[in-house]
């Protein structure tokens, strides 16, 4: 049996290991946590993660307040010019639930024979711990940071701080809907509510908010080239923006092939 290492327990790194399992291969899944990840800016999934298209299904409607330059500029100032999610994602999507589809995974992995979860909580894996390599895995697969895997002082990693209340269970009157904001008419840039779950973001740290916002690193780019044996997925592992967490399952079908 071949042997596939995930670092990394969040939606994508399940989703990758959920892909190794069903390609027949004996999974060692390496995180600092022992336990699943809060929910901070992902409300849905674009599509379902195979083996769990039963999960709850609706329409989003993804909605802008203003134009998308206004929203590049409130979001991310004037140095970044790339794209910005509303020029891609306005208008009515199918969603599936994330928070399930995450829950499913880790009840059904967590007691396959063929999983093992371990901790491992190093300041950098500049240097991958040896009870990895010990494992003996044909490809090692990584979700976590891409700054974690870096050994190199001269590599930059381009990223722009945001703030963002975890996801919270609550009824706005509101329902299924994303509402991205490039005027100044309200302080944040982006409201969520998704299978009545409402997740709000910010460019700068908000005022009077309580104690439920977090400062969340957006990868922008990166030059690192570290451990090229590591094959990077997900939006923190390739430092890339945008990632959608469905494509981890079938991007590791494609490394494993």
């Amino acid at each position: 049996m071949k042997r596939t290492v995930v670092l990394g327990c969040g939606p994508t790194g399940l989703a990758a290991a959920q892909a190794a399992v069903d390609s027949g291969h004996e999974v060692l899944i390496a995180s600092a946590k022992d336990r699943m990840s809060t929910q901070y800016g992902c409300q849905y999934l674009h599509a379902p993660i195979p083996g769990y298209e039963d999960v709850p299904h609706t329409t989003v409607n993804y909605h802008l307040n203003g134009t998308p330059d206004q929203y590049r500029l409130k979001v991310y100032g004037s140095k970044w010019q790339g794209r910005v999610s509303p020029e891609d994602f306005i208008g009515d999507h199918d969603a599936w639930d994330i928070r399930e589809t995450y829950q499913r995974m880790w009840d059904r992995l967590s007691t396959l024979p063929q999983v093992q979860f371990i901790k491992i909580n190093p300041i950098t894996l500049g240097s991958l711990p040896v009870v990895i390599y010990e494992f003996m895995p044909d490809k090692i697969i990584s979700t976590i940071s891409a700054m974690a895997m870096c050994s190199a002082a001269n590599h930059n990693f381009i990223y722009h701080t945001i703030y963002a209340s975890g996801s919270r269970k609550q009824h706005t009157g509101i329902e299924d809907s994303i509402i991205c904001d490039g005027t100044l008419d309200y302080e944040w840039y982006r409201n969520a509510t998704v299978f009545g779950y409402t997740t709000t973001e910010w460019s700068r740290e908000p005022r009077g908010n309580g104690d439920n916002i977090v400062a969340v690193p957006k990868p922008l780019t990166h030059n690192c080239d570290c451990h090229r044996e590591v094959h990077r997925i997900g939006r923190y592992g390739r430092w890339q923006k945008s990632y959608l967490v469905h494509k981890a399952y079938p991007d590791t079908l494609e490394i494993l092939r």
